[in-house]
């Protein structure tokens, strides 16, 4: 028996009535204290009436401009995804024409988070933010102190100097020892993942083709183009607060076995912000409705949404169960689980792990 439902958020949920599942996902689901035999009658009762979700379009490719830069003497490439700073954030939005979203909650990034960015104010000409050379990182992945969040640090040649092409943090250093730079920190925080880097990059997937059937790890890179400066991310459809539909990318996690599992970069650095107000909570579905979300099953649910003041897409990751799987509902709304948690159907739960995904379409 199928029965479909149809909303004018452009989803599809379908029930389906499985006949056979695997039998070693049956048994791992239940671990009641039972014979054998009771076990498996339960466990086929629940793989026959067993819900799955089917979202339209659960994963879409989504096209980011790449922006190029320095680390360490080496050229890297990254994407410039939230601001601290609104006029910043509006600055590039129309510099890379590509959406870069004001986030007033980075600014609450404790500063073990953080990383230096050095952006150039005048010098050589270039495709630095303000017209000059590229941006210069102190890090970049597979470092100890590397990290997405970038505190900006503005660089300024001094009078009487002559210009140069700088790419090291180690060079700014010494041109500061010369007297030929200064240089003025500042309390703008950027969420800039690096996408490419000397001898590395994010992970692409072997299928490019993206279905709803997609699986969501595994790599959330399509493809890497530096001639044409872009990269082409596999995009997760999941919901806000609101239940409306919202896109997103996956690009670095702070404990290694979700960054391996993701296929993105492992950046202890981020768990810091686990407690901080520069983090969000996104709702992970461990177990219900099987669909497209990270562990399996039904896509998750965002605590805030692109343009909110306490948005980021410094996810912390909250797991939902429910206390009966098999009377799981299909939720797109934050008042759902609220709702549902206060009903005892269900309980949430800190993962503690932190992972950056930039929301890309609202």
């Amino acid at each position: 028996m199928t029965i479909r439902f149809t909303s004018s958020q452009r989803y599809g949920i379908l029930f389906l009535t499985t006949g056979l599942v695997a039998m070693a996902f049956s048994i791992s689901l239940l671990s009641f204290s039972m014979p054998s035999t009771a076990a498996m009658i339960i466990n086929s009762y629940a793989q026959e009436n067993e819900k799955t979700q089917n979202l339209t379009e659960t994963n879409i490719p989504k096209v980011l401009p790449l922006v190029r830069g320095f680390a360490d003497g080496n050229e890297v490439f990254y994407i410039t995804t939230e601001v601290s700073d609104e006029k910043l954030a509006n600055y590039l939005t129309n510099l890379t024409k590509s959406r870069v979203v004001y986030t007033p909650a980075l600014k609450y990034a404790p500063p073990q988070s953080l990383a230096n960015i050095y952006e150039f104010t005048n010098g050589l000409k270039g495709s630095g933010p303000e017209g000059f050379q590229p941006n210069i990182a102190d890090s970049q992945p597979g470092d100890i102190n590397y990290s997405p969040l970038w505190k900006v640090n503005l660089v300024t040649w001094n009078n009487g100097t002559t210009p140069r092409e700088l790419t090291s943090e180690e060079d700014i250093v010494n041109a500061i020892k010369n007297n030929e730079l200064t240089i003025k920190p500042t309390e703008i925080i950027v969420n800039c993942p690096f996408v490419q880097w000397k001898d590395g990059f994010l992970k692409v997937r072997e299928n490019k083709t993206l279905t709803d059937e997609s699986p969501y790890g595994g790599g959330q890179v399509l493809d890497i183009d530096t001639k044409k400066m872009q990269v082409t991310f596999a995009a997760h459809r999941g919901f806000a607060p609101d239940g409306s539909t919202i896109y997103y990318i996956a690009t670095d996690a702070s404990v290694k076995k979700a960054a391996d599992e993701l296929g993105v970069v492992f950046v202890n650095r981020t768990v810091s912000t686990l407690k901080s107000g520069s983090s969000s909570d996104l709702y992970v579905f461990t177990n219900g409705i099987k669909g497209n979300g990270p562990m399996g099953y039904q896509a998750s649910i965002a605590s805030t949404n692109a343009g909110d003041e306490g948005y980021s897409p410094l996810w912390r990751i909250q797991t939902v169960t429910w206390e009966n799987p098999a009377q799981a509902q299909f939720l797109t709304s934050l008042d759902e689980i609220t709702e549902h948690a206060k009903q005892g159907h269900l309980k949430t739960e800190v993962a503690g792990v932190v992972v950056n995904c930039p929301f890309v379409e609202t």
